[in-house]
């Protein structure tokens, strides 16, 4: 049983996506769900809804964070370039990106300063397109 509920902690995860043509997705998204578990499950009976079959699926990151909205929107934001959208609409479908690094991207997310969001900051398109050959090297 639970005391409070603190309502700026949350999720921050990372599904790997294998689908039938063999392009691999990256879903970057957030959630106040203790597990990004059911998050994971609501995408994949989207996929089976819209397609009719269910895409490989690996949960490669679920971590707490204080600020996962903030993060979740950093994170599209460096990767705008690579997004995927897929042909049907699909849960999340607009949070899904390609040709990227998982290993530097998990990387990232899990060594990020979250004390830099207290600070305010601040990133010009110049640190995004920086940051974005970083990650996807």
């Amino acid at each position: 049983m639970a005391f409070f509920n603190r309502q700026d902690i949350g999720r921050i995860y990372v599904i790997r996506m294998e689908l039938p043509d063999s392009t691999v997705v990256h879903k970057i998204g957030m959630c106040n769900s203790d597990r990004a578990t059911d998050r994971m499950m609501e995408i994949l009976r989207s996929w089976f809804i819209q397609y009719r079959f269910v895409p490989y699926t690996e949960l490669k990151l679920d971590m707490e964070t204080g600020y996962p909205k903030e993060l979740e929107q950093l994170i599209h934001r460096i990767l705008a370039p690579l997004q995927f959208i897929p042909n049907r609409k699909v849960s999340g479908g607009t949070e899904m990106f390609t040709d990227i690094n998982e290993f530097r991207l998990l990387h990232y997310i899990r060594a990020f300063n979250e004390s830099n969001f207290k600070e305010g900051m601040q990133l010009t398109d110049n640190d995004c397109n920086h940051l974005l050959q970083l990650i996807c090297q």
